[in-house]
């Protein structure tokens, strides 16, 4: 997708995020950084907003052994999350390569992370973004994950 367009579809999709979310009880957040040259959903604008709103954000970053690289937020710096912490979110916000609506599981790049993250995270509103284009039928295994919410531009 074109550059301009990813970032009006990620507009789009924060602005979605912001008006539905309960930002009073949005107190701890988790919100992934895009990475570069994947033409992934941009959630910087959204971060920025929740920071704002007197929520903390949490991010996390792909392992140092794939050399992915995140976009920075005007270099403010984000605490990272790891699964060995103890944090419970409030929200978190996911990346989806392909969505399937009818199972409301999401495909990812296949470590797990996500998964983990969101098996331990029980009270957390779990939301994840995608590009329309990306639904399609997905297997689903017994690891996956379901999404509480989907945000789909």
């Amino acid at each position: 997708m074109p550059a301009d367009v990813v970032a009006q579809k990620s507009a789009d999709m924060s602005q979605q995020i912001i008006d539905t979310t309960d930002w009073e009880n949005a107190k701890t957040v988790h919100c992934f950084l895009p990475l570069v040259g994947d033409s992934e959903p941009d959630m910087r604008e959204l971060i920025q907003f929740a920071i704002d709103q007197g929520s903390t954000v949490h991010t996390s970053s792909p392992s140092a052994e794939t050399g992915r690289k995140v976009l920075e937020l005007d270099s403010r710096d984000l605490p990272e999350f790891s699964l060995s912490e103890n944090i419970e979110f409030d929200v978190i916000i996911v990346p989806m390569l392909a969505y399937d609506p009818a199972t409301k599981h999401r495909l990812g790049f296949g470590g797990g992370f996500y998964d983990r993250f969101l098996e331990s995270q029980k009270n957390a509103l779990k939301i994840g973004v995608c590009f329309s284009e990306c639904i399609t039928k997905l297997p689903v295994e017994l690891h996956d994950q379901p999404l509480d919410k989907t945000i789909l531009v």
